[in-house]
């Protein structure tokens, strides 16, 4: 991979690639991850080293770890002298950031089919062909992983450093509520129908459609978040 893309980048699943097994860091932060979305870690909420290592039977290196890269993802905050905590959630810059990545990613994807290399090609597709048969046993877990592969193939296929260098930077934060949508009722299988027409455009050359189709499949990610905050918003105050 690419040393410029983030690989902090799979949350649901294990942070690494598919079928390596996943290192305690990865696992511990992607539970937190994943009850930081779902909402059983409210923000504020305080993040207990001894506690987290005692749940994984861990030791508190990896949870050191996974504590510091979520608090560079923005999921976590943690003052001098002051135990880490769930960082509050901000809705409306979250929707706005959706809003820049769909710009990003489309530009992205507009250079990539342009540019893309002949074993550029190679590589996506066979992301893609293993994507289709995590879907086909409804492994979401490893959708995650291969969907964040697969974006972060296309930002490389743009052979743009700096685009490459922004979107990964932006990226980091946004990942855990971007594979947050896998969770809703019919997501993984319409989130794979754009994957696979994003990779014919792309290796078709069909820049401007590869484009538009990017920024709807990135807004749409931001729309599913916004619809689960709303309703859960709704249940607290009823």
């Amino acid at each position: 991979m690419d040393k410029r893309v983030s690989t902090i980048d799979t949350p649901g699943g294990s942070g690494a690639p598919s079928g390596r097994r996943p290192t305690q860091c990865a696992i511990v932060r992607s539970a937190i991850e994943q009850d930081i979305v779902t909402g059983v870690l409210p923000p504020g909420a305080p993040l207990d080293e001894d506690a987290i290592a005692q749940r994984f039977s861990v030791s508190r290196t990896p949870v050191r770890e996974a504590l510091l890269q979520l608090i560079e993802s923005g999921l976590v905050k943690k003052s001098p002298r002051q135990p880490a905590v769930v960082a509050p959630l901000d809705v409306r810059r979250l929707i706005q950031s959706f809003e820049v990545m769909s710009e990003l990613e489309a530009l992205c994807a507009r250079l990539a089919a342009r540019r893309i290399s002949a074993q550029e090609r190679k590589d996506l597709s066979a992301l893609q062909q293993e994507a289709d048969a995590a879907l086909a046993r409804a492994d979401h877990d490893a959708m995650g992983r291969l969907g964040s592969r697969f974006h972060q193939k296309i930002w490389q296929a743009t052979h743009n450093e700096v685009l490459i260098e922004t979107v990964s930077r932006f990226a980091i934060g946004l990942t855990p509520y971007r594979l947050f949508q896998l969770k809703s009722e019919g997501r993984p299988g319409a989130n794979n129908e754009d994957h696979q027409a994003l990779l014919a455009l792309i290796l078709g050359g069909q820049s401007d459609d590869a484009a538009a189709l990017m920024k709807r499949h990135v807004s749409v990610q931001g729309d599913v978040l916004a619809d689960y905050i709303s309703m859960t918003q709704s249940f607290k105050a009823d």
